[in-house]
């Protein structure tokens, strides 16, 4: 229990019920409405940072104005004393992650009707200019009978320019980030399409559809490698779906679905017509009004820009129309991925370290199923491992051979390593990496000397 029992003099906190990287979730109850609600506590280091505090205040109103069936709602938000805190919709159900783990893989016509309504939610989300920024099982709630609460909209976007930088946490994971949010393009509607794209795979095979040592490595993948198709797999994955993961995963955004909506069109078509989940209803006008601290609603649909109101420039792109992600972008937008300066030199993450589903899910019977009758209280965080360079030794990724030695060797003076650079004739592309000394995976002493050895230029 937090010191501050009752927030607002309105809001009893009971049991917590989930905890993540940016706070803890606790089941709660609003005094004043009678109701029981989720209560998340951001954690003290965040709030700390006026950067962060704003932007959080401005991500809440945008994110409060969204009002649809499939997206667990913000009730309230607000500031008690220290403690920043978001007051959401207590859904019924288990989280997707918790779920896939108990039944392993979802039949396609169940992957068919959730994946559609987490499309509904998204198209109403990107209707009204938010980018979720963080789809992944984790942040999906399945009711006992199969309606979902898609969660956590616009924390991802609020933590971006916040103390997490500095303390290394890993934010959104990377087994569902886009091609362009890890290369640090501007991202629209298509990197959440993109993420649904991963989610679908993964309940359609129990797995993912990349594997690495670290996330870095993880991250690197998704830019350049395709998605394989579902049936690879799992034979029993049906043609269409095969072709929605495909589409959903294209790596170039305008070759994805047009839209969230035309995603969940081509799901719904394929779905059996006596299915008992029917098609959410269309966006309803924002009615709640927030109670806290500051607390305002935004204005209601509008043109896409983002949830802070800024349009995003177009990225740039090359003659055939893909996005220009050269390594210069790869590195920096991983190194923006982790919000890590040193994100190349980042301490070794195993492949046994892969996120564990830690949902807002109270599910009393343990059991770990929907008929448990559980509260979700949406708001979960990354699983993904927090790390900093300090607390564990930092070591080289693998991911610096081949890698242009110039971003390496910025992070790693910046990170206070000395570095050599021997230039040797090589078969490999002028100014990459082909060895380092010491070794990658071996860890690195306070101001060691670190040795590149670099592909000679021919010109």
């Amino acid at each position: 229990m937090v010191d501050a029992p009752k927030l607002l003099g309105r809001y009893q906190l009971g049991e917590r019920i989930a905890s993540g990287a940016m706070g803890s979730v606790y089941s709660a109850t609003d005094e004043r409405l009678g109701r029981e609600v989720a209560v998340k506590l951001l954690k003290e280091e965040l709030v700390r940072d006026d950067r962060f505090v704003e932007r959080f205040r401005r991500e809440a109103r945008a994110v409060a104005a969204l009002n649809h069936p499939s997206i667990a709602s913000v009730y309230d938000y607000g500031e008690d004393e220290d403690h920043y805190f978001i007051v959401m919709e207590l859904a019924p159900g288990l989280d997707l992650a918790r779920l896939l783990g108990a039944e392993g893989t979802l039949d396609p016509q169940r992957t068919r009707m959730i994946g559609a309504q987490i499309c509904d939610a998204l198209a109403s989300a990107h209707l009204a200019g938010v980018i979720h920024r963080d789809i992944k099982p984790a942040n999906v709630i399945v009711g006992t009978d199969d309606r979902v609460k898609v969660t956590d909209f616009g924390i991802a976007r609020a933590a971006g320019d916040s103390t997490l930088t500095a303390t290394g946490s890993v934010l959104g994971t990377a087994h569902y980030i886009s091609p362009e949010q890890a290369s640090g393009h501007p991202l629209g509607p298509a990197s959440d399409i993109y993420s649904l794209g991963i989610v679908l795979y993964e309940m359609l095979t129990g797995t993912f559809p990349f594997a690495g040592e670290s996330a870095l490595a993880i991250a690197m993948h998704h830019v350049s490698d395709e998605v394989p198709a579902p049936s690879s797999v799992n034979p029993e994955v049906p043609e269409d779906l095969d072709h929605a993961v495909g589409r959903a995963t294209a790596k170039v955004p305008e070759d994805r679905f047009d839209s969230a909506e035309a995603m969940a069109n081509a799901l719904r078509g394929h779905a059996d017509p006596d299915a008992t989940v029917v098609a959410a209803p269309a966006t309803m006008p924002a009615t709640q009004e927030l109670t806290g601290a500051d607390t305002r609603v935004a204005p209601g649909t509008q043109p896409y820009t983002s949830a802070s109101g800024q349009a995003p420039a177009p990225a740039e792109r090359g003659a055939r129309g893909r996005p220009r992600i050269g390594a210069t972008g790869v590195i920096i937008g991983l190194i923006v991925l982790l919000l890590l300066a040193g994100a190349l030199i980042l301490p070794r993450i195993t492949s046994n370290d892969e996120p564990a589903p830690s949902g807002a899910t109270a599910d009393p019977g343990g059991g770990g199923n929907t008929g448990g009758g559980g509260n979700s209280a949406g708001g979960t965080d990354s699983g993904a491992p927090e790390t900093a360079c300090g607390a564990t030794p930092c070591a080289l990724e693998e991911a610096v051979i081949g890698a242009p030695y110039q971003e390496v060797e910025d992070v790693l003076r910046g990170q206070g390593y000395q570095v050599e650079v021997q230039p040797t004739a090589s078969d490999q592309s002028a100014d990459t990496i082909i060895e380092t000394d010491p070794a990658p995976g071996t860890p690195l002493d306070e101001g060691q000397t670190v040795v590149l050895v670099v592909a000679e230029s021919t010109g």
